[in-house]
């Protein structure tokens, strides 16, 4: 997608919900890599980068003498990946403009087929077309890399409960908000099927399921993303005032309640290897 087609924008209070989610999720997030045989020295390329967050986190463990090359696809991203990395002396990380989706061939500047790990993160489910994607994969890894990718396999499971029927609305008008602008929620239904065509070993498939109680980090992330994205699904129509009123009752009723929790879309993570010589 073009970068003003990214559907959660990148506004200011987008990148501070981005930055919450980037703190929850981190443990996460660095267990996939240690699992991945993530090491100082490495090669990492980080795809759909963002504003940069786990792109500094994979800098900070490669180490001076590794590299990461961070591709985004939003000029507002780009700057800020491009601030924090200098902000924190990072000279191993690179951040490059590129649509994944279809800006055409790489310009690997010599560097295709000589990264040991590819990570990205809920980026395949807003892409609408994969193939770009996963041939930029395939292309910058070496025989031997590991691919590694968190994204959603099942978001119906995202729930307030039992308070949350105008939650569960929201949720709904978010999954149609996301196919239509030509993305697939579901895409880790997908994904391992597509690396095993295009020549991967699948080396693991862990669900990763999120539960939140009582307003802590992972109840916040979640309620965060209902207040934010629901502005955005009143200007699309599918969504209203009154739901988004209910919603903050249903929200603030679950924090005061220990018998209340949410659940969050379930993501499947995703490891595989590139295969051959």
């Amino acid at each position: 997608m073009a970068a003003a087609a990214y559907v959660l924008g990148t506004e200011p209070p987008e990148r501070e919900r981005l930055r919450l989610q980037h703190e929850v999720w981190l443990p996460l997030a660095q267990a996939a890599w240690e699992r991945a045989q993530l090491a100082p020295g490495q090669r990492v390329l980080d795809l759909g980068a963002g504003p940069g967050f786990c792109s500094v986190e994979l800098a900070r463990a490669v180490g001076a003498k590794g590299r990461v090359l961070a591709l985004e696809h939003s000029d507002t991203y780009v700057d800020h990946a491009r601030a924090a990395a200098a902000a924190a002396n990072l000279g191993q990380l690179e951040v490059r403009r590129h649509d994944l989706a279809g800006d055409g061939p790489f310009d690997w500047k010599r560097e295709a087929g000589s990264f040991d790990l590819a990570w990205s993160r809920w980026l395949a489910m807003f892409l609408p077309r994969l193939e770009p994607f996963l041939a930029l994969v395939g292309e910058g890894l070496r025989p031997g890399g590991r691919f590694v990718a968190h994204e959603y396999m099942h978001w119906d499971t995202f729930a307030l409960h039992p308070y949350g029927e105008a939650v569960d609305r929201f949720g709904r008008a978010v999954r149609a908000s996301f196919r239509e602008a030509g993305g697939d929620e579901d895409v880790n239904r997908r994904l391992p099927a597509l690396l095993v065509s295009r020549g991967f070993r699948i080396d693991d498939l862990r669900p990763l399921p999120v539960l939140g109680r009582g307003g802590d980090g992972w109840s916040q992330w979640m309620e965060r993303f209902v207040s934010l994205y629901g502005e955005e699904l009143i200007r699309q129509g599918r969504w209203s005032e009154a739901d988004a009123e209910e919603a903050v009752a249903e929200m603030a009723a679950a924090r005061s309640d220990p018998g209340s929790y949410w659940v969050g879309p379930t993501v499947l993570e995703l490891r595989a290897t590139r295969v051959g010589t």
